[in-house]
Parts: structure tokens; C-alpha cells; sequence
């Protein structure tokens, strides 16, 4: 490890790149407020995973891209007015069809290289299971990096 002048070592880089998962909902506008506070102060990265169940209907790979679209659409709206009233620059949005939201999460932040993982705590999830819902202790499970619950 090289010492900067002054006899410190460098500062770390650490939470460079961050991921949040969304879903539109209080706990989640609260865990991309945190996040987005975070990274002003290390001069990272953050980007949006909206993770949501495959449409039952879909038949092509063409009617799916389109649901995707619809749904970042839906559940992006807002996201600017939420972090920059009056300014814009949302985080870059990307919206993935899984069953499992957490195992989806943890395996775009390992494929993507993110440093950290922000999701919000619904109220129903902490009751279900030891103060830890089920989908956030299956995320916890399947992390790869660290996850910040908010």
C-alpha cells in the first residue's frame, strides 16, 4: 500500500458503483434517496434494478422487450422530480423480469460489478420472519457484495 503525503494512506474507493432495487413504493423511494445521498458524497455511481414478475401473457421476445418498457416507464415516473426537483438526472433505469426479485438483484450486482446494494424494508417484510423479511433475507443470502437495507 502506497502513503499519500502527509503520511495517510489513500482513501479508499469503496461503494463506487451502486445498485438500488425498486419498486416504486415509500420504502424504495426512501432506500434511492440514501443511496443517491451516498454516492454525492463518494462521487459514485448509482443505478436502478426494477425487478417485477414476467407478464403471464407474453408470447415473443418482442412482446416481452415491450412490457419492459411499459414498466420502466410506469415505474419510473417520478424518479427525477423524486431525487432533482426542478433539475432531472435520474439514475440510468433497467427493468428485469424475475420470480425471485432478491436472487435477480444479487445476480445483476455480481454480473455488473456493483460495490453495493440499497433496498428499502417493507413494514409486511419485517414482521415475517425475525425482524427480516423473507425476500430481503434471500437477498442477504445471495449477495455478493454488501447490502445496505434502509
Amino acid at each position: 500500500m502506497s502513503v499519500a503525503a502527509g503520511g495517510r494512506p489513500p482513501r479508499a474507493r469503496a461503494f463506487r458503483r451502486i445498485l438500488v432495487g425498486y419498486d416504486g413504493s415509500k420504502e424504495a423511494q426512501d432506500a434511492l434517496r440514501a443511496a443517491v445521498a451516498l454516492s454525492e458524497e463518494i462521487d459514485g455511481d448509482v443505478r436502478v434494478l426494477l425487478v417485477v414478475r414476467p407478464p403471464a401473457h407474453v408470447e415473443t421476445p418482442e412482446e416481452l422487450a415491450s412490457d419492459a418498457s411499459a414498466e420502466r416507464d410506469r415505474l419510473s415516473q417520478g424518479l427525477e422530480a423524486l431525487l432533482h426537483p426542478g433539475v432531472g438526472g435520474a439514475p440510468e433505469t433497467r427493468v428485469v423480469f424475475a420470480d425471485d426479485p432478491a436472487r435477480a438483484i444479487a445476480e445483476h450486482a455480481e454480473v455488473h460489478g456493483f460495490d453495493l446494494i440499497v433496498v428499502g424494508c417493507h413494514g409486511r417484510e419485517q414482521a415475517t420472519h425475525r425482524g427480516i423479511g423473507q425476500a430481503l433475507e434471500a437477498l442477504l443470502r445471495h449477495h455478493s457484495c454488501p447490502v445496505l437495507v434502509v
